[in-house]
């Protein structure tokens, strides 16, 4: 028999494909490609009645076979599939070796010598043998499946061909011990004389008394032939379903029972034997942890889905972040840096000069986390840069900002904001603050907080409004602007505070800032933000803050 294999043409990498085999951007796909033209589940490969067929899944950019775009078909070797921006080819080749079952070649390698060296003829294998050498077939032949519909198929397939049964199906538990179909797919996995036939949950009938018994109490149950049974035995289910002889074993993980093998016949002298049970009952353990290590491999996938999430976010948000801050106009000082989280958040700030003797300061907080927070923060931004030069109070800013927000947000995206207007030749200030935390205001002796939000934050409500406050700044007056990650940071509970100065809240909060602030007003915003910073890990250590931090300050240093 011929093996069919997709090659992928950028790096030669081979990949069988065995029943089916699915190319996508999703989780959970055999080849995953990193790749916005390709759908989540793209196309499919599957081996059918001796040959090998291909299925375009609906994806939005289509499949081209040989240079056409086509969506299905049989797969003749040499054959070319483009994904998105992939090509394989499709490879025949005579398999050297035949495919697993219970008749497969023993994966044990036996040799008996005499005293002289000589190799002398094999016993006859006894039945302990046979049943080791087909636990290992089968364990062996679902070790390496990390897909869990492929999986669920491979177990029952391989199981039902070592033991000969007449029809199995596998469930998963669920609460209260309730019998669960594949979450992948929503269906129960069975098989009837050798065919796979994924019913729904309804329509397949088993003994639900046995099932339960092994759910509850982890034991495999076997009933070797249930033709003499009474309607008045505690399995009368089997009696009504006119069963010979039932088999179910439990999937065992670290975690638990994660669900049932299950196995019938109604036919007379069929039973199934205590070897079967065995038999099953060692499948069943090793496909409860195949099983265990498909979920732990879909969950790496999501992972590395997130980190790639967050990675993206992250270097949308950097492309947008201020780095360069002016240095030549002896007026005011300015400085800003942002230290993410674990999860990527939508804080960000940004610094214009609409005139040459006024700048203004922004700073904000997206809701959400990851791409789509960056995406809305990287829009504000560029938003924001136009209004500011067109328009001179900041609550108009704010007000055409919320409108266009209100206009294209879809999953009750909104943002927090806050922006003032500094005047470089009188130090007055126009503020408008949209649901953001105040401004501290750090003055010869004394820290206050000064421009509270007058309204909602932008994006929740079209007809909101904001007003705009004033204030008039003395030279060497240090205005500091931050988003919650800093003031909210968290420490566990029972944690022991070892920084400078601080209160023993669960929580950084305010005074915190105010002090650290203080200490270091004098010198270089960048130090004055850099020792807050340090001070806010410190509080959270071990752990890091669970939420962005960011941070603007200006300083107003005169007429000079």
């Amino acid at each position: 028999m011929q093996q069919g294999y997709l090659v992928a043409m950028s790096d030669g990498r081979r990949m069988p494909v065995v029943r089916r085999l699915v190319i996508g951007r999703g989780e959970g796909c055999e080849i995953s490609l990193d790749d916005g033209a390709v759908s989540r589940k793209h196309v499919e490969i599957r081996q059918e009645n001796g040959g090998y067929y291909w299925q375009d899944l609906e994806s939005t950019n289509g499949t081209k076979l040989n240079g056409r775009r086509m969506t299905e078909g049989k797969l003749q070797s040499g054959d070319r599939l483009l994904v998105g921006n992939s090509e394989f080819r499709f490879d025949l080749k005579e398999e050297i070796e035949p495919a697993v079952s219970s008749q497969s070649t023993p994966l044990f390698q036996e040799t008996f010598l005499d005293a002289a060296g000589n190799a002398q003829p094999l016993p006859p294998p006894s039945k302990t043998a046979v049943l080791l050498n087909a636990v290992y077939t089968v364990v062996n032949a679902i070790s390496s499946n990390y897909e869990p519909c492929q999986l669920l198929d491979q177990i029952l397939e391989t199981t039902v061909g070592a033991i000969s049964a007449q029809r199995g199906a596998v469930f998963l538990s669920g609460p209260m011990f309730e019998l669960q179909p594949c979450p992948e797919c929503g269906r129960v996995h069975s098989i009837q004389s050798g065919k796979l036939q994924p019913v729904e949950h309804n329509e397949i009938h088993i003994s639900h008394s046995i099932a339960r018994r092994v759910l509850e109490k982890g034991e495999s149950v076997l009933y070797e032939d249930a033709g003499d049974m009474t309607t008045d035995a505690p399995s009368a289910s089997i009696i009504s379903l006119k069963l010979r002889s039932v088999l179910c074993v439990p999937l065992r993980s670290k975690e638990g029972i994660l669900g049932i093998l299950y196995f019938d016949t109604d036919c007379s002298g069929e039973a199934y034997t205590e070897e079967d049970m065995l038999l099953a009952s060692a499948v069943g353990n090793s496909a409860g942890l195949a099983l265990e290590n498909a979920r732990m491999h879909l969950q790496m996938l999501e992972k590395q889905r997130i980190d790639q999430d967050i990675a993206t976010a992250w270097s949308i948000q950097q492309g947008f972040l201020v780095k360069d801050w002016p240095t030549d106009d002896p007026r005011y000082e300015v400085y800003g840096e942002t230290r993410p989280a674990k999860t990527v958040g939508g804080d960000f700030y940004d610094f214009v000069q609409p005139g040459p003797d006024c700048v203004g300061l922004l700073i904000g907080d997206v809701s959400g986390k990851g791409v789509p927070a960056a995406l809305t923060m990287a829009q504000m931004v560029a938003e924001f840069r136009l209004l500011a030069r067109e328009l001179e109070y900041p609550s108009a800013i704010i007000s055409e900002l919320n409108s266009r927000l209100v206009a294209r947000s879809q999953r009750g995206m909104f943002c927090t904001l806050c922006y003032l207007r500094l005047d470089l030749t009188t130090g007055h200030i126009l503020c408008a603050n949209a649901g953001h935390h105040p401004v501290m205001l750090f003055t010869e002796g004394m820290a206050e907080s000064i421009f509270y939000a007058s309204s909602i934050p932008v994006g929740i409500m079209p007809d909101a409004r904001w007003d705009d406050d004033e204030y008039q700044l003395r030279v060497g007056d240090v205005l500091l602007m931050y988003t919650d990650g800093i003031s909210e940071a968290r420490r566990k509970s029972g944690g022991e505070r070892v920084t400078t100065v601080g209160t023993a809240e669960q929580e950084y909060g305010s005074t915190s800032v105010e002090a650290i602030g203080m200490q270091w007003r004098d010198f270089s915003l960048e130090h004055m933000l850099g020792a807050i910073f340090e001070d806010v890990a410190a509080f959270t250590a071990p752990h890091v803050p669970h939420d962005d931090c960011t941070m603007l300050a200006a300083r107003y240093k005169g007429n000079r």
